[in-house]
């Protein structure tokens, strides 16, 4: 291809060339024109040897080249091609003559061919044309007819269902009748899209700008020229064709109409003849009414009146039904006026009746529209459930007894109430019981009336109806961030109460104010194991959150929240304990004498509930419970049971309350209320482990290392008071470790797992520690002591040989391992103690005595 390229380019230089040759040469000529005749033909023999040469070039660079090539099929070879240019122009202008002649003359036969073949084509579609719009006309008169039969028939007031003395032949005209309407609809509905085709293949014509002609040869194959014949005959039958469609949905609608209400009739009719029980009349009617039914919805729907149907529907089956129900007195049935106790049987009723009464239309409307994506009519939600909504919030009294009682419990019991019944409506209105599924025994009319609901169709009617506005727009009537602010609110009453008790009587103080008597408060002591009333109290708040009574599920976070709130405000009230900085108690007041109670303030009327006839204490100093190391351990107690509680019981109790309508999200449901608890209570366990192994142990210290007091005592004994040498351990040492191991005893059951023994350790080893340290200055007190009396020769005494120091060391030596014994009791190895091994080693003297 490159070859190609080059070789037509260097063509093209050799024709510029010979361009410029010829100039040069006339130049030439006029210069040389009165040169002598020799001279001429000198120069003219030059110039037919140079042109000679210059044609072999030119010959031999066009046959190298893809354009010399192509004008080589006009000789047999390159011997064949003239001398020059002119005379290869010469010979090959006859044949390019005869070519195009040849050419225009083909071309005139081809297009006289064409046309002769379009105007067939145009015949053929002019006569396809005339077919469809015969057929569309003739379909057109068709449906004209039903629906002016059905006008006629209307006028006549033969609109409901056939008398009885008809029998079944008049219900089975009145079902081909309506059959037909649907037919008619159908129709309708295809020449309107006939006429919007139409309208548009006009517009596309007329709007289409001038073009210029193509230049390809004419075919056969090409597109013939638009036609508007067939859409102006469709154009000129538009009024027909809308009088027909709206003609088609009046009819349609009264039709629909008319059915409901036969079906509503017989439904309020309470009993049936036992003839027609037996001769099965009614169920066949049923599904006669079905089918009409059905062709009614299926017209409109195709007609684009979707929506007219659902409100057909809902106007006349639903709403007469509602109207005779809904009342303020049905509201209130069963409770006292503005409770709202009939609510949820009110709603029950309702909706079972429109099931016994209408089941079998919603049944199969559902069955015959039901779609994956979408509900072409649907009457569940549109037909039913926004007409008792709208019924709900359209009556001002009834819209403010519902959703704003201004009382926790009754909003609670509304909510829960419309909620179950919202849940469960889908459910009830397309479930079809055993005694109408026996009925379908026909054979020939159930392969027209036969409907299958299953599950899944009723789980996508039901997320219909949650996804429906008129539902997000009842659940916006609830003014639910009021209600948790209330329910809040009595939560922290409650603590505050129980807290404000605690800290003015004391951690023995009955704080329980969820119900029931003392025997409930023991009995919830000892199913949990608590030992003080205020966590049974604090517990009981948090749980009372996901009761039934108080639970509603769109509050589940804020629940949640306010759980986390309470238990950090008891962390922080225990801590602020421990510390010192809340005390318990208050200033006590002056007596109270018989009949003087205008003395006490107002916040003390309680206590004069009768006459009062001796002195009346209020309460006790204030102290700092974190000193009494009872109140703490018992406090540590229970803080570890309320732990355990929250991160197990607690978390079950929340999950069981929300998943209780949802359970696909439990696991990430159960998932986030255990970090959130885990989080909450994170901070329970370090308080467990201060009480213990920081207070607890600091109180135990300073009991224990009182007695220690008494060491130095031991060499006042002994000194200068000739008794004997000991024999058994002081009076004082039992005493040291007796309130670690009472303490011990006391609440051995209730040490948390996690604590273990090393409190007991730490005390021991402190006091142990300290214990030595007397001990070591004791005995430094008696060496120097001894070395005094031996400068003054009274070493020894006349007791047993043995000097004062003597005894001294004799006696701390049987403390020592009378206090080896007392720490080996309270399960504590006196090897690994480093105070009682010090101890070991400052007696070690005494041992051989």
């Amino acid at each position: 291809m490159m070859n190609n390229e080059s070789t037509d380019f260097e063509t093209k230089d050799f024709v510029n060339e010979e361009v410029n040759h010829e100039e040069e040469v006339e130049v030439e000529e006029e210069l040389f024109s009165a040169l002598s005749t020799q001279a001429l033909e000198q120069k003219l023999i030059t110039l037919r040897e140079q042109s000679n040469k210059h044609s072999q070039t030119l010959t031999q660079k066009l046959a190298t080249s893809q354009s010399g090539q192509n004008l080589l099929h006009i000789g047999s070879s390159l011997s064949t091609l003239p001398p020059d240019l002119h005379a290869l122009l010469t010979q090959l202008h006859p044949v390019l003559s005869a070519a195009e002649t040849s050419e225009k003359q083909h071309l005139s036969n081809l297009q006289k061919l064409v046309t002769c073949g379009n105007e067939i084509r145009v015949q053929q579609r002019r006569l396809d044309h005339a077919s469809q719009c015969a057929e569309l006309y003739e379909d057109l008169l068709a449906a004209e007819r039903h629906v002016q039969r059905d006008a006629a028939m209307r006028k006549r007031n033969v609109v409901s269902s056939n008398s009885k003395d008809e029998g079944e032949a008049g219900r089975a005209d009145e079902l081909d009748h309506v059959a037909s309407l649907e037919r008619s609809a159908c129709t309708a509905l295809s020449l309107i899209q006939d006429l919007h085709a139409s309208s548009e293949q006009v517009s596309a014509l007329t709007s289409k700008l001038p073009g210029t002609e193509s230049s390809n040869l004419p075919s056969i194959r090409s597109p013939l020229d638009s036609d508007t014949e067939r859409a102006q005959f469709v154009m000129k039958l538009a009024p027909r064709i809308r009088r027909l469609e709206s003609d088609a949905i009046l009819s349609l609608t009264i039709r629909l109409e008319s059915i409901l209400k036969q079906i509503q009739r017989e439904s309020q009719i309470s009993s049936i003849s036992d003839e027609v029980e037996k001769n099965g009349t009614r169920s066949r009617k049923q599904k006669e009414e079905l089918m009409i039914v059905g062709h009614c919805l299926g017209g409109l729907a195709l007609l684009g009146k979707a929506q007219e149907a659902e409100s057909i529907f809902a106007r006349v089956a639903i709403m007469p039904l509602i109207r005779a129900k809904v009342s303020m007195g049905r509201l209130d049935e069963g409770g006292s006026r503005g409770e709202c106790a009939g609510l949820f049987s009110l709603l029950n009723d309702m909706s079972n009746t429109i099931a016994s009464s209408f089941g079998n239309v919603l049944r199969f409307s559902e069955s015959m529209f039901n779609m994956e994506n979408s509900m072409e009519v649907d009457l569940v939600t549109a037909g039913v459930w926004v007409p008792i909504a709208t019924a709900l919030m359209a009556d001002a009294g009834i819209s403010m007894a519902i959703f704003s009682p201004g009382i926790t419990s009754i909003l609670q019991s509304n909510y829960t109430s419309l909620d179950s019944f919202l849940s469960g409506v889908a459910s009830t209105l397309l479930n079809e019981n055993k005694k109408e599924a026996s009925q379908h025994n026909d054979s020939g009319m159930d392969l027209y009336s036969s409907f299958t609901i299953t599950p899944d169709i009723i789980r996508r009617a039901q997320k219909r109806i949650y996804s429906h506005p008129k539902t997000t727009e009842l659940f916006k009537k609830w003014n639910l961030s009021i209600y948790y602010q209330l329910r809040f609110g009595d939560s922290c009453s409650r603590l505050n109460n129980a807290i404000e008790k605690t800290r003015r009587e004391g951690w023995i103080a009955e704080v329980f104010g969820g119900g029931g008597n003392s025997g409930d408060v023991v009995k919830m002591k000892s199913e949990t194991g608590f030992e003080l009333s205020l966590f049974i109290e604090i517990l009981d708040i948090i749980s009372s959150f996901w009761k039934s009574d108080v639970f509603l599920r769109p509050l589940s976070h804020r629940f949640l929240r306010g759980a986390v709130q309470i238990i950090c405000r008891c962390t922080s009230f225990i801590s602020d304990g421990l510390d010192g900085n809340i005390k318990f108690g208050q200033e006590r007041k002056p007596p109270i004498e018989n009949g003087d109670s205008e003395k006490l303030s107002n916040g003390d009327d309680d206590i004069l509930a009768g006459n009062v006839d001796k002195h009346v204490v209020i309460t006790r100093d204030p102290y700092c419970w974190g000193e009494i190391v009872e109140d703490v351990a018992t406090v540590a107690w229970d803080m570890t049971i309320f732990e355990s509680r929250l991160t197990h019981e607690y978390i079950e109790e929340a999950k069981r309350a929300i998943n209780v309508q949802n359970c696909s999200e439990e696991g990430e449901i159960g998932t986030l209320i255990k970090e959130v608890i885990t989080d909450a209570v994170i901070g329970i366990n370090p308080l467990v482990q201060k009480a213990w192994n920081e207070v607890i142990v600091r109180l135990l210290i300073a009991k224990c290392c009182g007695p220690l007091a008494a060491v130095k005592g031991v060499a006042a004994t002994y000194r200068m008071t000739n008794r004997p040498p000991p024999t058994q351990s002081s009076p004082f040492v039992p005493t040291i470790l007796r309130p670690l191991r009472d303490f011990n005893d006391a609440f051995r059951r209730k040490i948390p797992p996690k604590v273990g023994v090393r409190w007991k350790i730490s005390v021991v080893t402190t006091v142990s520690q300290r214990y030595a340290m007397a001990v070591e200055e004791l005995i430094a007190t008696v060496q120097r002591t001894e070395v005094a009396l031996q400068n003054r020769r009274a070493r020894r005494t006349v007791a047993g040989g043995m000097s004062d120091g003597e005894k001294v060391k004799r006696q701390l030596f049987l403390d020592y391992k009378e206090f080896s014994k007392n720490v080996q009791n309270v399960g504590i190895d006196p090897n690994v103690v480093e105070g009682i091994v010090k101890l070991q080693t400052l007696t070690k003297e005494a041992e051989d005595q």
